[in-house]
């Protein structure tokens, strides 16, 4: 496996082995960020958008290989917010159930301030918040990113040459 291929070219195609293999490296340096943005200083989450384009050049080939555009990436974008937003909210009482009440209060101040209101009080809240639901916050990524890996994979592969490469695998191969 081509690691630069496989995580900064969107172009060409990727079978489900080097797919799974590209995101497993990514999910792994998502945590290690994770991880930093906890311990060492929140700042550390912005390098979590460079990751953005290595994600897209994964599930680009991914798709690519399916025959698909990789437009569909939005999808799986919106599959992982709305599947992280999801998993934070169920997560969140069980895994850190001690910032329950300084979520509420937040919560509060939105409907009493409004949404910029809120935002402010997230923004002074910010570091406590990170420490507070690091588990939640991990797990979460950690589940959301295993059921795009599950699509991702399960995503069937052209078996003859398409517009973005020839095929991945010979057909009799397993």
């Amino acid at each position: 496996m081509d690691i630069s291929h496989v995580l900064l070219n969107p172009k060409g195609r990727i079978g489900p082995r080097d797919f799974l293999r590209g995101l497993i490296l990514l999910t792994g340096a998502g945590t290690v960020i994770q991880v930093l943005t906890v311990v060492a200083s929140i700042g550390a989450a912005i390098l979590q958008y460079p990751m953005l384009w290595a994600y897209f050049c994964v599930f680009a080939k991914r798709l690519h290989d399916a025959g698909q555009t990789a437009w569909f990436n939005l999808l799986f974008l919106f599959g992982f917010v709305v599947a992280s937003s999801i998993l934070n909210a169920v997560l969140l009482p069980v895994l850190s159930p001690d910032m329950m009440p300084l979520m509420t209060q937040i919560q509060e101040i939105g409907l009493k301030d409004g949404f910029g209101g809120m935002l402010q009080a997230q923004q002074e809240h910010a570091l406590q918040i990170a420490k507070g639901t690091a588990l939640t916050t991990l797990a979460s990524f950690l589940l959301a990113s295993a059921g795009l890996a599950l699509v991702g994979a399960r995503l069937p592969s052209d078996p003859d040459a398409n517009a973005h490469g020839p095929a991945t695998r010979r057909p009799d191969a397993l």
